[in-house]
């Protein structure tokens, strides 16, 4: 928005401007940082007033905008006289691990507006056992914005880690999120994720012990953290030359697709499959995971499409094998229609590779 502005205005650091309240809310759901910038003009020289949504809303509605009774709102905006570098620096704060915090929040707050814990769950575990567990399924009312979703769970495990950290052995807990309640009594996360305690003294021994390339760096949630590739084995850094990648990933994709074909034609007409057939599939789709496409190795960047189609044909399989089992609590119809659609994407993989792989050795 352009506004004119009178000779005066040249030396003042802050203008306002009137905002109605549900355009501030929309901008506040979007995934991205979004800034509210106003542009006067003194005479032919523009002035730049810019502000991120964020903090916008941190100073005018600490407690979210649902605690706001107005439909227009005044904001303060103040002058930047570098305004590229005040938004570069603005996006790279937005994804570092400190992009918001809910430490300095109220407890009636957070359950408020950014989460609420709904069950929790310990599992038996065996007293010799190296880890404890812990399933917790969490109601997510935040913004829909990264910067709140990766707050949630920094802010959980931070309880966990003071609740219930420092026991015998560390703690594993997993995170179920959903977004509403009908989410939960449908199963439906919207994500799935696992905290390893990361102040235990056993805790890298055990990371030691799970043999997944990325365990190192279950440590804590992250915001846009970097990956930290220089950490991992040798064979997730090195990066590849085009044909040497290339043999390697289809050897991978045949293997999945023997595994899809296999199901295809073993699918019975309740579409479940024999038990024996089931439990093998499964266990050499793990070892697939574990011992090849894990590590593939680095791809270079013109060949990423390819490694990243490997991880979803793989994850979309995965898919396959959960609706294939069931889930307690979902009736059966709702499991055949979720395998039919899990099923049919994995099928849009199948014998995928050649035309991509042609195209990409073309290049």
């Amino acid at each position: 928005m352009v506004y004119p502005a009178r000779q005066e205005h040249l030396g003042e650091s802050v203008t306002k401007r009137r905002l109605d309240l549900n355009h501030l809310d929309i901008w506040a759901a979007i995934p991205l940082p979004v800034f509210v910038v106003a542009v006067e003009l003194v005479g032919k020289t523009p002035m730049f007033f810019a502000s991120s949504v964020d903090k916008l809303i941190g100073e005018i509605a600490p407690e979210g905008l649902a605690a706001l009774e107005k439909l227009k709102i005044t904001i303060s905006l103040p002058r930047r006289d570098d305004l590229p570098s005040f938004l570069m620096g603005e996006i790279a704060e937005f994804y570092s691990l400190h992009a918001f915090q809910l430490s300095g929040l109220s407890e009636n707050v957070i359950a408020r507006n950014h989460y609420e814990i709904i069950f929790t769950k310990i599992s038996f575990v065996p007293p010799r056992a190296k880890v404890w567990q812990k399933n917790i399924r969490v109601l997510w009312k935040g913004s829909w914005r990264p910067a709140h979703f990766w707050a949630t769970l920094n802010h959980i495990a931070d309880q966990l880690q003071e609740k219930d950290g420092a026991r015998r052995v560390p703690l594993l807990a997993t995170l179920h999120v959903y977004r509403s309640l009908k989410d939960d009594r449908d199963n439906n996360a919207i994500a799935h994720a696992s905290w390893l305690e990361d102040k235990h003294p056993d805790a890298d021994h055990l990371r030691e012990r799970i043999n997944w390339p990325k365990a190192g760096h279950w440590a804590r949630f992250q915001f846009h953290g970097k990956s930290a590739l220089e950490k991992l084995p040798e064979s997730m850094t090195f990066e590849e030359g085009n044909d040497a990648f290339f043999v390697k990933a289809e050897r991978i994709w045949k293997k999945l697709d023997s595994i899809c074909s296999e199901v295809m034609n073993s699918l019975t007409t309740d579409l479940r499959l024999p038990d024996k057939t089931l439990k093998r599939l499964e266990s050499s789709l793990h070892k697939l995971d574990d011992n090849l496409i894990d590590k593939l190795g680095r791809p270079s960047p013109q060949s990423t499409v390819l490694d990243k189609m490997i991880d979803q044909y793989s994850f979309v399989l995965s898919g396959v094998f959960t609706w294939l089992k069931g889930k307690e609590d979902v009736p059966e119809v709702r499991r055949r229609r979720w395998f039919s659609q899990e099923f049919e994407m994995a099928q849009g993989f199948y014998r995928a590779d050649f035309p991509l792989v042609k195209v990409l050795r073309d290049r």
